[in-house]
């Protein structure tokens, strides 16, 4: 259960303020209307860094199973990583997903390497911050009491 509560917490928690950070810069940058700001950051978010996300999560779980007896610090060095490894995948599979569409790949490579640039440290951050709080209401929780088998 603890796993799953990790994983979700944390890629939940990042996806989240990763969003509300691209709408503050595409609102300071563009200058959009809020109608126009509720459509384009979501097909930011998915779809210039939806390959970092959804690699990160997919890391994260992994790490989070495989490291589940190990303690806090092994998790969060291994999900750092996870984001910085996701963040390097993200911007191939930008371009890539940009040409089988016909795009300019150029552009469609920066608005890839600007996802990662704006999704990396972010998870970075967020990383230590979730698995500790985590972690410390995980401590200092009382023990629960299990009823004697017949």
């Amino acid at each position: 259960m603890r796993v799953v509560r990790e994983v979700l917490v944390l890629v939940g928690s990042t996806v989240l303020v990763f969003a509300v950070l691209v709408l503050l810069v595409y609102n300071a940058l563009a200058g959009l209307d809020v109608a126009e700001l509720v459509t384009v950051v979501p097909q930011f978010v998915l779809g210039f860094a939806g390959a970092a996300i959804a690699t990160w999560a997919l890391l994260v779980t992994l790490a989070a199973i495989l490291l589940r007896n190990r303690g806090s610090w092994w998790r969060i060095g291994a999900h750092v990583l996870s984001a910085g490894i996701a963040g390097i995948v993200n911007i191939p599979i930008v371009v890539a997903l940009g040409d089988a569409a016909d795009a300019q790949g150029g552009f469609v490579g920066a608005l890839g390497l600007l996802g990662s640039a704006l999704f990396v440290p972010l998870a970075m951050l967020a990383t230590p911050i979730v698995v500790l709080l985590l972690d410390r209401g995980r401590a200092t929780a009382p023990p629960q009491h299990t009823p004697p088998s017949p």
